[in-house]
């Protein structure tokens, strides 16, 4: 089983920022989930909410600011004692400092369908600039970026992020050719695992912060363990880091 840090490794250092990804990489982990945005000037940001209100210091829309604005913010409110500013990154700036990547999960939020066409095609050229076709999984809760994934490039993995009452996801894998089922770990038994092993689907689960529900999870054969925790978990799990 991989463990992947969610946002870099949220409760422990400033979420979806390129200090939060050392962090990551400190505790030897090359795995890891993200959020993608996009700017006012249509560069691929790494933020998880529409607006910058709760990670930093200013308001207002993601799609209000520049790059090079959002690079500039303070994103450590949510951990106000770390001890470093750090900014709103560029996904490109996270891949030019991690070339031990071993696996990402480009987590694309529900937009517009021309903001989502804007992302799909900057993560396709990214995707290529890095070479990361073997590494980077794009994952969504919205089938339209699903669907606009398989149209631009059905050759980079994809999957499908199963809420805890999302209707039959197993079926929406399917139907978008997805490699992967990202799903609540409150959801997952270990007949959903078997079943969509049984499909040739890895299972990722989210967000896994409790070190008995890891073991539990772990033992029913989930591929990955998405977690704000990342240090917790590694010293009570057999886990695969790199």
């Amino acid at each position: 089983m991989i463990l992947i840090g969610h946002r870099g490794a949220r409760k422990e250092a400033p979420e979806n920022t390129l200090a939060g990804f050392r962090h990551l990489r400190q505790l030897g982990i090359n795995h890891v989930e993200l959020d993608v945005r996009l700017s006012k000037d249509h560069q691929l940001m790494v933020l998880h909410d529409t607006t910058v209100n709760r990670t930093t210091k200013d308001k207002g829309s993601v799609l209000d600011y520049t790059a090079a604005e959002l690079e500039q913010m303070d994103a450590t409110i949510p951990l106000p004692h770390w001890p470093e500013t750090t900014g709103v990154p560029r996904l490109a700036a996270v891949l030019d400092e991690w070339p031990e990547l071993k696996s990402i999960q480009l987590e694309v939020k529900t937009d517009t369908p021309e903001i989502l066409l804007q992302i799909g095609h900057g993560l396709v050229d990214l995707i290529e600039q890095y070479h990361l076709q073997t590494t980077a999984i794009i994952t969504s809760s919205d089938q339209n970026l699903l669907a606009i994934m398989q149209r631009l490039a059905p050759a980079i993995k994809r999957g499908f992020v199963a809420e805890r009452f999302t209707r039959d996801p197993i079926a929406v894998c399917l139907n978008h050719h997805c490699s992967h089922l990202v799903i609540n770990h409150h959801r997952c038994s270990p007949e959903l695992i078997a079943y969509a092993h049984g499909l040739d689907l890895e299972v990722s689960t989210w967000t896994v912060n409790e070190v008995n529900a890891a073991r539990r999870l772990q033992h029913w054969g989930v591929d990955s363990i998405i977690t704000d925790v990342p240090s917790t978990l590694l010293r009570h799990l057999h886990v695969a880091a790199e």
